[in-house]
């Protein structure tokens, strides 16, 4: 086919791509066994979670207005939300014990690569993107799209578990992309039916969040690997990697996000009446509940093994509603 063919299809695809914004953390506040979302009230049934934005997250929050009277570690101070992930873990004595994985930056990215935003993400909304039971590819939530893969050069293949089978040059990265329509009244969220397609009967596009964290594998593991990776996340293999979300921005900054959505091509930061886009911490962000739960893996597993619910199988098609 000519140039000319595939310049006009790039110029078709680019015009359906806006603006978008970047929400950066540098490391997680909190490692810890609740799941706000999935177990609330709960300190023995979730497993290992890392917490990234306002520390005023415990495992009873419900409310956007909770979460915008703490600290957030994010870098604008406009977003209280709270962002968490299963605790990647990695070993180096064969899986007798795993430690948390370090972290080089999370970051939360809001409308990349779709179409405007019709309304702003809702006060009070809950969101979870991925499939915590998944035990192989197949089990997956689809619409989440979710990843691991080494950053730059390595790892390109996978292994049995879903993980790079080789050394990562750099970082290992991992991805998961949240619901983008979301009913206003309801708070039910879903997928459009394709990227920058149409959105489920009911509701109306918001800005997508999509997670990107980085991790620092070097730093832990210097010798590299070959075959299976020796590491894992708290709820088992790369399959079931997901992502929880409550919303914290505030409603100024929420209704920024939508305007600036609109622009085409373009990073658009998100400023407000707490400051701009990009601003540093100027609080130290912590566990607003030191005496409950636990940081320690172990302890986790030994916590999970005693309790009398069945697993939850949360996926990005369950959806909360409003509190």
């Amino acid at each position: 086919m000519s140039s000319l063919f595939f310049a006009t299809v790039g110029l078709q695809l680019a015009s359906t791509v806006q603006a978008y914004t970047q929400v950066n953390i540098m490391s997680a506040f909190m490692t810890k066994n609740i799941d706000p979302i999935v177990f609330p009230g709960e300190y023995s049934k979730s497993h290992l979670h890392s917490f990234f934005g306002s520390d005023a997250v415990t495992a009873n929050t419900k409310t956007s207005a909770e979460l915008q009277k703490g600290c957030t570690n994010a870098e604008n101070p406009n977003d209280l939300s709270v962002y968490w992930v299963p605790t990647p873990l990695y070993t180096t004595d064969n899986g007798k014990t795993y430690k948390p994985m370090p972290m080089f930056r999370f970051s939360a990215y809001y409308n990349l690569g779709e179409t405007p935003a019709e309304v702003p993400i809702p006060q009070n909304l809950k969101m979870l993107a991925g499939k915590a039971t998944a035990r192989s590819e197949g089990e997956m939530i689809a619409g989440a799209q979710s990843s691991w893969a080494c950053e730059t050069s390595g790892g390109k293949s996978l292994d049995a578990n879903g993980f790079p089978s080789s050394t990562c040059g750099t970082h290992l990265q991992q991805l998961l992309y949240f619901p983008q329509c979301v009913n206003t009244e309801t708070l039910e969220t879903g997928y459009k039916n394709k990227r920058g397609g149409s959105c489920p009967p009911g509701m109306k596009s918001m800005p997508q969040l999509r997670f990107s964290i980085r991790w620092d594998v070097r730093k832990v593991l210097p010798g590299g690997w070959s075959g299976t990776a020796p590491f894992k996340l708290a709820c088992g293999p790369a399959w079931c990697s997901h992502g929880d979300f409550i919303n914290g921005w505030t409603q100024e900054t929420a209704e920024k996000m939508v305007e600036t959505s609109r622009a085409k091509f373009e990073y658009s930061s998100v400023n407000g009446a707490l400051g701009k886009d990009g601003d540093k911490p100027k609080c130290k962000a912590s566990d607003a509940e030191p005496s409950k739960g636990t940081s320690d893996y172990a302890e986790s597993v030994a916590a999970m093994s005693k309790r009398d619910v069945m697993t939850w199988g949360w996926s990005s098609k369950s959806r909360m509603v409003r509190n």
